[in-house]
């Protein structure tokens, strides 16, 4: 019974519900309202309204976060995981949404706007090795986003920072940090060293090649990290702790 409901669902949102806020309907954003469509994925990303967006992340994410945290969300989307932030440190935490994409961006601002999310401060930045511009290439439906290295004629220019630099101007310490950059990931955490090697705080890191995903946690066990597998049988995401 429980796929013929999955498979209608999807049906309903992907072809016949508009492209308008719904509230979630289970879960633990139960009562969220997020755009149809905002989220990729099969139905117009319909599986976040039934609690079925990535349960494992989200999971550990409920077991993670404390109430009065600060929660860095390094590649926000359009904000599952900062408006799931925003609800668990409640409001004396923080949550800050980094997501250079603008049409990631567009959504990740109405979903703070629908949800009254008043402690997440999003910014249009690139996090990375260091501050300056970056090429930016878009994927084709313009959700996704990766910094061009090829040197040819990016889609956008963007602003970047280091980690480092934007907790001491923020003058916030994360004590939990979301790293999902598409292939960006080891500048981030290089960007990041003081911040991370001093603090440790737990990382929610996926990794988006072999080479990327052993130089990644190479780098994390010289700080002192231990880290496994988020998802049985997905060796590219991963938690990390001190």
């Amino acid at each position: 019974m429980i796929p013929y409901i999955r498979q209608a669902a999807r049906f309903f949102f992907g072809r016949v519900a508009p492209r308008r806020p719904y509230r979630v309907v289970r879960g633990p954003l139960r009562g969220s309202r997020f755009v149809l469509g905002s989220l990729s994925g099969e139905g117009g990303g319909a599986s976040v309204y039934f609690d079925m967006m990535e349960t494992e992340q989200t999971a550990e994410m409920l077991r993670s976060i404390s109430s009065g945290g600060v929660f860095f969300d390094i590649g926000a989307n359009v904000g599952y995981y900062s408006i799931l932030a925003s609800r668990l440190v409640g409001a004396n935490g923080r949550v800050v949404a980094f997501e250079p994409v603008v049409r990631n961006l567009a959504y990740l601002q109405r979903h703070v706007e629908l949800n009254s999310a008043w402690n997440v401060t999003v910014l249009p930045f690139a996090v990375a090795g260091e501050n300056g511009i970056l090429s930016f290439s878009t994927g084709p439906d313009n959700a996704m986003g990766s910094i061009d290295r090829s040197g040819g004629s990016a889609d956008v220019l963007v602003p970047a920072v280091t980690l480092d630099d934007i907790s001491s101007r923020l003058g916030l310490i994360p004590d939990v940090i979301k790293i999902d950059v598409e292939g960006a990931e080891m500048e981030v955490l290089e960007g990041g060293r003081r911040t991370i090697g001093d603090r440790g705080p737990t990382i929610f890191l996926s990794t988006h090649s072999t080479e990327l995903r052993s130089s990644c946690l190479d780098l994390l066990q010289d700080l002192g990290y231990e880290t496994r597998p988020l998802v049985e049988g997905d060796a590219h995401e991963f938690i990390a702790r001190r």
